[in-house]
């Protein structure tokens, strides 16, 4: 249920954008920026007692100390990578959260095969590849404000150029992998016909909408929204954590995180355009993509393990 509701949100957001009122840009920012704080800061604040509930899942010891040295270590390795390689971070980055997203939305099917990792990472791909290249026009500044943006502007203008080209081709590498994992798990036929006609209703309006509102509606009300779903049924699964316990740390949490950006925003003159602020933005969840989607795999490992998600 909790799908077909997010879905008729992007419907009712692609009448309003088509059909009433387009919203102004600076409003889809507003828009974009409070959802950030709202759900997709929090989606991600909860990842030390995931982390703590994931040791007790395995029957291992945890240290919060040994856990933060593990975490920063990845954050401070993949900001490097960023800094030093901007290219490379940020194709390491799309194919870092198209794992990440395919593996919440597929969360039903069981994917610890090859065939199900390929699926997942292809359908991540498929989703990215309608918010970001159906866009390329707005999403090229974003690229071009990195420091590497004049040294690799013939490479993503070749990317504009075929950008239909590409994406095509990741639709094709989607429904071939669908295809293979379909086939080898015959026992999903009854969810196979509604997963796709989910898909295509939201691709439908990720296609649509322009890219920060496609942008918002994905991560923020979609991923965002389905992931703190799973974050808490797996918390209070065993009864180790409280739902007070769980907001009051997702709310601590999330207000250092908030305070951290803000401090980093002020410093590198994120607020001076949109642009710049959509490029940090962007960059601040590159950076925590690495540690937070190791924190979440081991989660799912978990939760499908045990079948303990409908």
């Amino acid at each position: 249920m909790i799908r077909i509701a997010l879905l008729l949100a992007g419907v009712i957001l692609l009448i309003i954008q088509h059909y009433i009122q387009p919203l102004p840009v600076q409003l889809q920012f507003i828009i974009f920026l409070s959802g950030i704080v709202v759900l997709g800061i929090p989606h991600g604040a909860a990842d030390l007692l995931v982390a703590t509930q994931n040791s007790v899942s395995q029957k291992k010891s945890f240290s919060p100390v040994r856990f933060f040295v593990n975490y920063l270590g990845r954050l401070i390795l993949f900001s490097a990578v960023f800094w030093f390689f901007p290219l490379t971070g940020n194709l390491l980055f799309i194919f870092f959260a198209a794992y990440h997203f395919g593996e919440t939305d597929l969360y039903q099917f069981k994917i610890n095969t090859f065939s199900g990792k390929f699926f997942a990472i292809s359908y991540g791909l498929i989703v990215l590849g309608v918010i970001l290249l159906n866009h390329f026009e707005e999403v090229k500044p974003l690229f071009i404000q990195f420091n590497a943006g004049g040294k690799y502007e013939s490479f993503i203008n070749l990317i504009g150029i075929h950008r239909y080209t590409i994406l095509s081709c990741t639709g094709v590498l989607f429904f071939a992998s669908a295809f293979f994992y379909f086939s080898a798990n015959s026992n999903t036929k009854q969810q196979q016909g509604q997963f796709l006609v989910q898909l295509s209703a939201m691709l439908f309006i990720l296609y649509n909408l322009p890219m920060v509102l496609g942008f918002t509606f994905y991560f923020i009300l979609w991923h965002s929204i389905l992931s703190l779903r799973n974050i808490i049924k797996y918390l209070r699964k065993d009864g180790l954590f409280s739902s007070t316990l769980i907001l009051n740390q997702l709310a601590f949490y999330s207000m250092l995180a908030i305070a951290g950006i803000g401090l980093f925003g002020v410093a590198g003159f994120m607020f001076i355009s949109n642009n710049t602020m959509m490029m940090y933005v962007f960059l601040g969840l590159a950076v925590l993509t690495a540690p937070h989607m190791g924190v979440m795999h081991d989660m799912y490992i978990s939760m499908r393990s045990k079948n303990k998600i409908a």
